[in-house]
């Protein structure tokens, strides 16, 4: 089972990277390891980097480590980098603030289905 969520952490570090359109070397250079660590951290299985480097990829890349290990998001399957990012962000809003998100969300895109009690 550890082999399968290396390769999951591969493919989410290397979708992070190029969505941030980051190449190998310059996150290299920002975490302060060689361009051959992190190719080897998207495509070997079985590589275990340090709290330390993760952390610091995780910063580099504007995600959480959370992000990177692939912390499921509710019920969605292989979110794309910025649904990841979009869901932290209100996750971390206030009651009100998400309150008013999702009024505006309707006021711009109407009722969806499924939404949940109105609110006022």
């Amino acid at each position: 089972m550890e082999m399968a969520m290396q390769t999951l952490f591969g493919k989410r570090l290397r979708q992070f990277r190029e969505a941030k359109g980051l190449t190998l070397q310059q996150v290299a250079d920002h975490v302060g390891c060689t361009k051959a660590y992190i190719w080897e951290l998207e495509m070997r299985e079985g590589q275990k980097p340090t709290a330390e480097r993760l952390n610091a990829i995780a910063k580099t890349l504007g995600v959480t480590i959370q992000d990177l290990l692939g912390e499921p998001i509710g019920s969605i399957k292989n979110p794309l980098p910025q649904d990841i990012a979009f869901f932290r962000e209100y996750a971390g809003m206030t009651e009100e603030e998400k309150k008013r998100y999702r009024n505006a969300l309707k006021v711009l895109f109407g009722s969806s289905k499924g939404s949940g009690p109105e609110e006022s």
